[in-house]
């Protein structure tokens, strides 16, 4: 038997009951020693890997090596957190296999090859949140990842300095599921020496399960990114190479123009938004090319969306598309569309089957609007889905509307926060500097959350004026109905319960053993226990009768299910719409999932929050109109549903019935809405708002104005399940605000 040679390192799955002497790659078995190049864990073999490779082994296509190779067992490995001590090729037992047989009629999925057999195959598994695979070397020249399946295996190069290097995933099968963001890359600085190049070769993802979450396949930011022989069907993850809203660009500032290559490639039956984009803002005389070639795209988008949707804002930007194939059996307009007034576009030997037209640039964007929305002094009836009178400025009455918020401000409140106050806390930025923080941020509430603890409600940097009770546990439904989490004999998810008197938490620990609370209240913790559904009510309604809320947090990021009833805790709960950020996928969403829960009938306020577990952040403020700055005030706004997640202002009523109200409805209702104050460090110049107003039964109105006065608006209310109002930025692609409805579904 052969040494396993210099250069070589082994990590074996299920260590404890694998050999300790001897290792298998690729059908050969290898002499080897524990500890010196055989290992239990990715992590033990990058501490040992220093040697570079003299010969290459049997059944590897690699001509030589120059970096240390760490290779894989059959089975499961773990990568939590696992950071790579510099260059390195990590071999799984696939390496050099492509997993797709390529057929003839290039219309169709290309074949699983056989020879990736998932019996044999070495499995890169992480967990929801920790799955990373870190590149942080600035030395090292190569990082290769070579014949894996991946399951919640990412990878994160967080270098923005370094040297020319490449990033390449090759011969690898992403396993579903996973809602994250499997590829990404920090940005590098002008002056670091950086130069990354990323390959993505032979891959495939097929028949992905996203956890309904829109996770993105990769965010590029690199020199040049080549896409080759990759098959890409059937997911509603996002390809990229950008997000949602392209809020990330895409071009390095190191280099004149970054170039993406797609060559050979499959992509078909993509439901993420925007198919394969691009973003640009920003670049100055920095630009993107694109090329595409011999690639084929059936149905590679959402309905009526182009599959190319580039952002194209300078003459370096180009597109060139040749010798590809577009299939839309649902009809479509265009397969490429450019955004921003680009038009170097080349597209050459190009077949398209259900397109009007090989490209269009895309509408304009908005950047400028009118002062105000249109309420004209006469009454006038709206065009669009649910048509609605709008009651001219020479008739409306905002007397009742005034008179409601009469004394009141706006106040600015983060609704969920972690902090560093010790105990089990896992935040980063420490409780007593919090305040002075939201003082530089402009905003005045935080809700604090902290896991498994009620410890800061009793430390002497607690302010009572402007923090709020609260904490964040976990748990699972042992009798679920419709869920398909990865574990699907629970329902998993987070809950954050609030409470205006910090000694209430301890009623609920007092009377619900199943948290097995242990400690006084500095010194105590409790679990994360598991409920069945009719425990998990009895538990909120308790809550409900002490006066706290409970609020479902980040609700499609954890819980799966395809039923929006399982993500409502119950009438007049919380459901969190503007997460992180309000451009961020989990914001559309959830957004879209509590739009859902609303038209079942649910009585569901919305709720939004940073859930910073580092520096607090006014990325996600909700407004709050309180007569006094104190914690108390804050809570009671939320508690009764009159407030809008966002930085606008808005104010809105029903017969003087502000948002979180139940009514009868009844003819001659007016509902009157006005927008009166902006949260300054959130608003953009050159920015186009749109104020609208929903219905049960769609969007009633809508109009554009510039964020820049104060806004007033009438409507003839009719007999609708409820009325609610947002903002929509339409320059750059995201809701801003969202009110509570006013539900008219109360019978008398």
């Amino acid at each position: 038997m052969q040494q396993l040679p210099k250069g070589y390192y082994a990590v074996a799955a299920d260590f404890e009951n694998a050999p300790k002497d001897t290792f298998t790659y690729k059908g050969v078995t290898y002499a080897v020693t524990e500890g010196v190049n055989l290992f239990a864990k990715p992590h033990d073999a990058e501490k040992a890997a220093r040697e570079i490779p003299d010969v290459v082994l049997e059944g590897l296509s690699y001509e030589s090596f120059d970096a240390p190779v760490v290779l894989f067992s059959t089975g499961k490995h773990n990568i939590d957190r696992c950071t790579l001590g510099g260059s390195r090729y990590w071999l799984g037992q696939g390496a050099c296999v492509s997993p797709n047989v390529w057929g003839a009629d290039p219309t169709l999925r290309p074949a699983q090859n056989e020879a990736r057999d998932e019996q044999t195959e070495s499995e890169l598994f992480g967990t929801f949140y920790y799955g990373y695979i870190i590149i942080s070397a600035k030395d090292a020249h190569i990082t290769v990842l070579d014949g894996f399946t991946l399951a919640d295996a990412r990878s994160h190069d967080v270098r923005t300095e370094g040297m020319t290097c490449e990033v390449v995933f090759r011969n690898n099968i992403y396993k579903s599921p996973s809602g994250k963001l499997i590829h990404n890359f920090n940005t590098q600085t002008v002056e670091g020496g950086l130069h990354r190049t990323f390959r993505l070769e032979d891959s495939r993802l097929v028949d992905f399960d996203d956890l309904g979450y829109g996770g993105i396949l990769m965010l590029s930011e690199n020199e040049r990114t080549f896409v080759d022989r990759l098959c890409y069907d059937g997911t509603a993850q996002i390809f990229g190479f950008n997000d949602v809203t392209r809020s990330c660009y895409n071009f390095v500032l190191n280099r004149e123009v970054s170039e993406f290559y797609i060559r050979d490639s499959y992509f078909g039956h993509m439901e993420g938004e925007n198919a394969i984009c691009t973003g640009c803002y920003g670049s100055g005389g920095n630009g993107i090319a694109v090329t595409v070639t011999g690639s084929t795209f059936v149905d590679a988008s959402k309905k009526g969306e182009a599959v190319l949707q580039l952002h194209m804002p300078n003459d370096k930007c180009a597109l060139t598309v040749r010798d590809c194939r577009f299939v839309d059996t649902r009809g479509n307009a265009s397969a490429a569309m450019v955004i921003g007034g680009g038009t170097r576009v080349c597209m050459e030997n190009v077949t398209l089957d259900g397109f009007d037209a090989e490209w269009k640039p895309a509408p304009t964007i908005p950047t400028k609007a009118p002062a105000h929305v249109k309420a004209y002094k006469r009454d006038w009836t709206t065009d669009i889905e649910d048509a609605h009178r709008v009651i001219g400025t020479s008739r409306a009455d905002f007397t009742a509307l005034d008179v409601r918020y009469e004394g009141k401000k706006a106040y600015y409140a983060d609704q969920h926060v972690h902090t560093k106050c010790g105990g089990t806390s896992d935040g980063k930025f420490p409780m007593k500097d919090v305040v002075a923080r939201m003082n530089e941020l402009q905003y005045d509430f935080c809700f604090i959350v902290d896991h498994m603890q009620m410890r800061g409600f009793f430390l002497p940097e607690w302010d009572t004026d402007r923090f709020v009770y609260g904490t964040e546990p976990g748990g699972a439904i042992t009798d679920p109905k419709g869920c398909r989490y990865l574990d699907t004999v629970y329902m998993y998810f987070h809950y954050n319960m609030l409470f205006r008197d910090k000694h209430d938490l301890a009623l609920v620990l007092a009377n619900f053993p199943e948290y097995k609370f242990k400690g006084d209240r500095l010194t105590g913790r409790f679990g994360y226990p598991k409920f069945t559904r009719e425990r998990f009510d009895e538990l909120v309604a308790y809550i409900h009768s002490l006066g706290g809320m409970i609020v479902h947090p980040h609700p499609r990021t954890l819980l799966v299910s395809d039923d929006p009833s399982d993500y409502v805790f119950g009438e007049h709960t919380y459901l969190e719409t503007l997460y992180g950020a309000p451009s961020s996928i989990a914001s559309f969403r959830n957004y879209d999932l509590w739009v859902r829960i609303l038209n079942l009938g649910h009585h569901v306020y919305t709720s939004g929050g940073s859930d910073t577990h580092g520096n607090p952040s006014n990325a996600v403020v909700s407004t709050m109109y309180c007569e006094k700055r104190t914690g108390t005030a804050a809570f009671d706004c939320m508690k009764s549903g009159d407030y809008t997640v966002g930085g606008f202002g808005m104010k809105m009523c029903i017969d003087g019935k502000p948002m979180g109200s139940r009514l009868a409805y009844r003819e001659g209702m007016k509902l009157t809405l006005r927008i009166d104050d902006y949260f300054a460090p959130r608003m953009q110049d050159n920015t186009a708002y749109e104020l609208r107003i929903y219905t049960d039964k769609g969007l009633a109105y809508a109009s554009m104005f510039s964020g820049k006065e104060k806004q007033a608006l009438s409507l003839e209310v009719q007999k609708r399940r409820y009325y609610r109002a947002e903002v929509f930025d339409l320059t750059h692609g995201y809701r801003v605000a969202v009110g509570n409805p006013i539900w008219l579904d109360k019978t008398e």
